[in-house]
């Protein structure tokens, strides 16, 4: 059971970026690069809300504060948030927009890593909700400054 948990909590972060793949590979031509640019643009929001909470809260791991002993090895930085969980969600909320199925999908194997990896003792519970949650805000305000772009942001006319 170990170590089908530790695979989990490691390695399953790989299934979104194939995932973020096959939905790129599957846009009409014309959507893929919009799909790339709010990609980007949400993933660098993360990354920047990530290192903030990373700044502003403070978690020692389980096994730092607590004793726990982990399931293998890691840093022993500040547990908050889970980046593994963060990353997997920001796939998911992205993927959601595009496949709604998918994006479910994708966001329950974010859950489920981010279990993983509290099972592992390497976080706890509020990394991995602080992961999840400051994804979904990432890709939120990026989607909220595509509609005022679009809204406000007038594209030069064909004389």
């Amino acid at each position: 059971m170990h170590s089908l948990v530790v695979v989990i909590a490691k390695y399953f972060v790989v299934i979104p970026i194939l995932a973020w793949l096959l939905v790129l590979i599957r846009l009409p031509k014309q959507r893929r690069l919009r799909f790339i640019i709010f990609s980007t643009v949400s993933a660098l929001l993360a990354a920047v809300l990530v290192k903030t909470g990373t700044t502003f809260h403070q978690d020692p791991r389980p096994f730092v504060r607590d004793h726990v002993h982990p399931y293998f090895g890691s840093s022993t930085d500040n547990g908050f948030p889970s980046d593994h969980t963060a990353f997997s969600a920001l796939i998911a909320f992205v993927a959601l927009r595009y496949n709604r199925w998918l994006g479910i999908t994708l966001l329950g194997l974010a859950i489920v890593i981010g279990t993983a990896r509290v099972i592992s003792g390497v976080h706890h519970g509020q990394d991995v909700v602080g992961g999840l949650l400051l994804a979904g805000f990432a890709v939120a305000l990026a989607w909220v400054g595509e509609r005022l772009a679009r809204k406000y942001v007038r594209r030069p006319t064909k004389d």
